[in-house]
């Protein structure tokens, strides 16, 4: 990962990562051995990011014996590396192409305060890590070329990457009217973005409608524009995409091709199924439409299904939408990162199952993208899979929602009594009964009333006396009873 940026800009990136996430403190001496440089060097790198840095948000210093890291409060690791990064040559020179700045070389040293050896230097490490997105670097004047889609999705990265640190970057584009349109993609698809996730989304919309402002177009094989426009054609009936926000924004209204990329792009972050129907309609028509990433997403879904997980489907989904990450983009080249951490002992056989399967697809002409990325798509569905693994152990036990029709401190009454008789690994008690954003898990009501009325909410039920009585108490034994014995 070394070549992704220039060598001293990722010893700072290491440096951080290593005193930010270290349970033991560390020697000059130490630190220079990890990083593979000299201490004097390790100065130089300890003094540019007390330069980065202002002290209130982070400090690396020395005492007697050793080099440590103070962090202020409310500051992850995140906003350091988005900060570091902010500073990096690879970010200043792309933003100022992105936004159309036309220098030539020694223009950009001058401004910047370079000589023009150090940028010559900078700059032909800068194009081995473009080179490996498929993108050539330009200097008469600095320019970054290659296919608009690569374009896009690189400075999609620059951007996001750096966020929050560099604040909302984008003037000409208020967050708030992008907001409106991912809000409508929400409800037409029965989708929900968290509010990082929502903020990615709009950086990727943004970057996309600056393109098209500056001139630049985005246009779909027909394949792909017959595809998408079957995907468009299911939208809920009375929640379509508002497209007219983005033609508002963009000046003019937005091509075919244009309106289905700002779409598309949802799947460069992260999102949720409101319900499960969602979930299955994405897995109808991605059986339908596009059945070799259906073969793919399938045969790796099914790696979970020795474990007694509720809902597949909503793991098969979930693997699908992770595929379509790579719709357009054969290389997904992300900004540096820091190396992945080994696989800790208990994930290497899923591990390896996983990378099994994409070996054995790695050369089918559908997914010619897995050789480039398959380092990449192991860890990521490794760290997934594991994760859902792990909170289905949760699942089982049993979750509660109390709901009284005296309101709010009968119900924590309520939550005290049953907390006394039940522990936490028994019982789980829960907040909602309904999720707006994402899908609730809910296996037991206990109410003082029946809400037959309530058609919608089919979870099981006991209706309760308010004091509960020893009866009460009773039924609860009794469900819970039949519900660790279910297979």
């Amino acid at each position: 990962m070394k070549n992704l940026v220039i060598a001293s800009e990722y010893r700072k990136l290491r440096l951080l990562h290593i005193l930010f996430t270290a349970d033991a403190n560390y020697t000059k001496k130490e630190l220079a051995e990890m990083l593979h440089c000299s201490v004097k060097t390790l100065d130089t790198d300890i003094k540019g990011l007390q330069e980065i840095f202002e002290p209130h948000i982070a400090h690396v210093y020395e005492n007697e014996y050793y080099v440590l890291l103070d962090v202020g409060e409310q500051v992850n690791f995140t906003y350091l590396y988005a900060a570091t990064v902010s500073n990096s040559y690879l970010y200043l020179i792309s933003k100022d192409i992105f936004e159309g700045q036309h220098l030539s070389l020694t223009e950009w040293a001058e401004a910047n305060f370079n000589s023009l050896p150090t940028t010559y230097r900078r700059i032909k490490q800068i194009d081995t890590y473009l080179a490996e997105s498929r993108l050539v670097l330009e200097t008469t004047p600095l320019d970054i070329k290659g296919t608009e889609i690569r374009l896009r999705f690189f400075y999609f990265q620059v951007y996001s990457r750096t966020y929050p640190y560099t604040k909302w970057p984008f003037p000409d584009m208020p967050y708030e009217r992008i907001n409106a349109f991912i809000k409508s993609v929400e409800r037409c698809f029965g989708i929900y973005f968290s509010l990082s996730a929502r903020m990615n989304y709009a950086i990727a919309i943004a970057v996309c409608l600056t393109r098209f402002k500056q001139g630049y177009r985005y246009v779909m094989s027909d394949d792909d524009a017959q595809i998408w426009a079957t995907l468009a054609d299911t939208q809920r009936e009375f929640f379509p995409v508002d497209h007219a926000i983005l033609d508002e924004l963009a000046g003019k209204p937005l091509p075919q091709s244009e309106q289905f990329i700002n779409v598309l792009m949802c799947f460069w972050t992260h999102f949720s199924y409101v319900d499960e129907g969602q979930a299955n309609s994405r897995i109808k028509y991605g059986r339908k439409d596009t059945p070799e990433k259906f073969k793919l997403a399938s045969e790796l879904a099914t790696l979970l299904a020795p474990y007694p997980i509720r809902n597949q489907q909503l793991i098969l989904a979930e693997t699908l939408d992770f595929l379509s990450r790579f719709l357009f983009i054969d290389k997904v080249n992300v900004l540096p990162e820091i190396p992945y951490p080994h696989i800790a002992p208990d994930k290497l056989v899923l591990s390896k199952q996983i990378r099994d399967i994409l070996t054995k697809y790695e050369t089918h002409p559908k997914h010619h993208y897995i050789r480039s990325n398959k380092a990449m798509m192991v860890n990521y569905l490794t760290n997934l899979y594991n994760v859902i693994v792990q909170q289905e152990k949760r699942h089982q036990i049993l979750h509660l929602k109390i709901v009284s029709e005296n309101g709010y401190f009968w119900e924590e009454f309520l939550r005290a009594e049953i907390r006394k008789n039940y522990s936490e690994e028994q019982i789980i008690i829960c907040d909602e009964l309904h999720s707006h954003e994402h899908l609730q898990h809910i296996d037991l009501i206990i109410s003082d009333f029946p809400f037959y009325e309530e058609v919608s909410v089919t979870t099981n039920r006991l209706v309760w006396n308010m004091p509960p009585t020893k009866k009460d108490y009773e039924q609860l034994d009794l469900f819970l009873a039949k519900w660790n014995e279910r297979e």
